[in-house]
């Protein structure tokens, strides 16, 4: 089995990389969203203000790997988050820095800056690897006490 421990990245790292002042706030909203929504990074940079139906705690999906268009749940605090971002705006990149649209290259450069070297793809990957450890967790216990699913 592939070892996988460096793809993985803690709840501290990430917690300290999301209150990091010096990081501009929509990198930190991308790393947000990043980590505890079912998105990917090409699909987030692809975001237009509206995209983030904010109400609803959803963001529409328009660019998806598949090319699929569908709706994706973010959180209470995502939501807030972008609600800051956006400001007054009512069209245009979601996250921009100078005016224009954040581009991969930055997101990943400041993740890498401010964990010591952990890769923009381990917020993905460790958010999934938690979501499939809740999963499992739930299957056994559920077997445990003689539940079927």
């Amino acid at each position: 089995m592939m070892d996988t421990t460096h793809l993985l990245v803690t709840d501290l790292e990430v917690d300290s990389a999301l209150a990091n002042p010096a990081v501009p706030a929509a990198v930190r909203a991308v790393w947000q969203l990043l980590w505890e929504s079912e998105v990917r990074l090409d699909e987030v940079l692809a975001f237009d203000v509206p995209d983030a139906e904010l109400d609803d705690r959803l963001v529409v999906i328009r660019h998806a790997k598949e090319g699929d268009v569908y709706e994706a749940g973010i959180t209470a605090s995502a939501a807030n988050a972008l609600r800051e971002l956006i400001g007054s705006r009512t069209d245009g990149p979601l996250f921009t820095l100078g005016g224009r649209r954040l581009t991969k290259g930055e997101v990943a450069t400041a993740f890498r800056e401010v964990t010591g070297g952990r890769t923009i793809h381990a917020l993905q990957f460790t958010r999934q690897r938690k979501e499939q450890g809740s999963a499992l967790l739930g299957s056994t216990a559920d077997q445990a006490e003689g539940k079927t699913t």
